[in-house]
């Protein structure tokens, strides 16, 4: 598991675990300040949080950080829309697979993540909530409603061709919805090794292509509890690439890519596009995992 993962296990004990399945599904119950804080949850309006992608890491972008490469534009709320048209595109954050070639540079784009720490609900707690707007904005009535909202709307938008897609609300159901999509019984969990070299060109040592069919792709989006967006779609591949300092060669980082080879379900709108000019269907996109991206790939693929 990874180490991002680890970080966001509940710190609440069994005791507290149960006192809150019983009191959260309560008409009146509302996050207190002392619930936030004992299960390290993001209760407050005032927090910064970023649009993945989009646009560059800012503290100054009041938008849920949230990870669908496929919504247009149409889904999401006027607010993120809004802002990220005002932030400057990142230039890298979209490649092509011809970019991958060792010893080759490429910009390598900012892999560090700026959204608030928080954890995973118990799965007891998670399964008490219902995860619609009204709810959410009840139980948690200081978290930033429209970051939640811009949450929601990637999480229900229409799923693309052959995409099988969720957001779970723990990370029991994260690793079930993995396990049911791979038909797998036991799962591994790849991620980039760290956070190094970003946002600088570096070299490429060596490309891994991984020899798997079918694996399981989980963005952090923001909710006011730790959860992710989890997709998987045909027509992908993943790759472990070794980046090293162009003039010194000294080891960098090795860094997880995705390339989504059919691109021609996805709107015209997107970003991806806008970088690498060209229209859906006319190529591949392949983008770089972050800190907290991860990878479910079965445990009996040949890697």
């Amino acid at each position: 598991m990874p180490a991002a993962i680890f970080t966001k296990l509940s710190p609440l004990s069994k005791q507290d675990s149960d006192y809150y399945a019983k009191t959260i599904s309560q008409i009146n119950f509302k996050a207190d300040t002392k619930f936030c804080s004992l299960a390290k949850l993001a209760c407050s309006a005032s927090l910064d949080l970023i649009y993945h992608l989009d646009s560059p890491p800012t503290k100054k972008t009041p938008t849920a950080r949230v990870y669908n490469e496929y919504a247009a534009p149409s889904t999401v709320p006027n607010q993120a829309k809004a802002t990220t048209s005002q932030e400057k595109m990142d230039p890298f954050s979209f490649f092509r697979s011809s970019n991958l070639k060792e010893g080759d540079t490429i910009h390598l784009s900012s892999l560090q993540e700026s959204l608030a720490q928080r954890a995973f609900l118990p799965p007891l707690i998670a399964s008490k909530l219902s995860l619609t707007l009204k709810s959410l904005t009840k139980l948690f009535p200081h978290s930033s409603k429209g970051a939640i909202e811009t949450t929601f709307s990637y999480c229900n938008a229409a799923p693309i061709k052959g995409e099988l897609k969720s957001c779970p609300k723990s990370l029991e159901e994260m690793i079930n919805f993995s396990k049911i999509t791979l038909k797998a019984s036991k799962l591994l969990a790849l991620t980039s090794k760290t956070t190094e070299g970003s946002d600088r060109v570096l070299m490429i040592e060596k490309v891994k292509q991984f020899n798997v069919e079918k694996f399981v792709a989980c963005h952090e989006n923001f909710l006011p509890f730790a959860t992710y967006y989890c997709h998987s779609l045909p027509s992908s591949q993943i790759y472990a690439v070794e980046l090293i300092e162009p003039t010194t060669r000294t080891p960098v980082n090795t860094v997880l890519a995705v390339c989504h080879m059919d691109t021609s379900s996805w709107p015209e709108e997107h970003v991806a596009f806008k970088i690498l000019k060209f229209r859906p269907g006319q190529g591949e996109a392949c983008h770089w995992l972050d800190e907290i991206d991860l990878v479910w790939i079965s445990d009996g693929d040949n890697i």
